[in-house]
């Protein structure tokens, strides 16, 4: 798990922090939401789902 826990943070690679999404872990989840609408809802994802998605990620399963 992260050195940041239970607290929102912005990616590293945020450069103006426009149209980010936020990131907080806790114990037992990865939480996301959009920075510039935070009240509008959070997806929640064991870490086992996030792990399995930064993988995805790494390996180019996602275009972003």
């Amino acid at each position: 798990m992260p050195l940041i826990r239970n607290t929102w943070f912005l990616p590293r690679r945020s450069s103006d922090n426009n149209q980010c999404v936020e990131t907080k872990f806790t114990d037992d989840a990865v939480h996301v939401r959009n920075n510039l609408c935070p009240d509008a809802g959070t997806a929640v994802f064991t870490h086992e789902e996030w792990q399995v998605f930064v993988a995805g990620v790494k390996d180019g399963d996602y275009d972003v």
